[in-house]
């Protein structure tokens, strides 16, 4: 009697104990640190505030994606399609951002520093606010961008905002 009212005990704890919560699935991707997403099709996705930090987003269709406030610390974005997507005050600090397409994405008040974005299609997006202490720009197509400082990039713009 007594190991049956010891189990009735145990289960009455484990129902009461709040569960680990399991990481969202979003389009077939665990959104979650270090998850490896490659590829993954998610256009027009709501990821705000998605904890994505390491994360392996290689080649991901995330245009028009709400991806304002996410932690994309050190994720790697290379090739992906951020057209149009809302990026607004993510942490991309130490973001591979290589050859992204981000025309028209909005960056303002993102944390950029430190990222790579070599190569990087961003004509049309608007980094006011920015944070680009150490951002590598080079060759990234900035014609018609807003720069950090709130001027708008000349056409022909290329690795830097003129």
């Amino acid at each position: 009697m007594r190991a049956r009212s010891l189990g009735f005990a145990l289960l009455a704890a484990s129902l009461a104990a709040p569960a680990a919560a399991e990481p969202a699935l979003v389009g077939g991707c665990r959104i979650e640190p270090a998850t490896n997403c490659s590829f993954a099709k998610l256009s027009g996705a709501d990821l705000r505030g998605a904890p994505l930090e390491q994360a392996s987003l290689h080649g991901a269709v995330l245009a028009g994606a709400d991806l304002r406030g996410a932690d994309l610390r050190r994720a790697d974005l290379q090739v992906a399609n951020l057209a149009k997507a809302d990026l607004r005050g993510a942490n991309c600090e130490q973001a591979h951002l290589f050859a992204i397409d981000g025309r028209g994405a909005q960056l303002q008040g993102a944390n950029l520093r430190g990222a790579n974005l070599l190569d990087a299609k961003l004509d049309g997006a608007n980094l006011e606010g920015a944070v680009l202490e150490g951002a590598i720009f080079s060759s990234a197509d900035l014609g018609g961008a807003i720069w950090s400082d709130g001027r708008t990039c000349a056409a022909g713009s290329v690795g830097e905002c003129r």
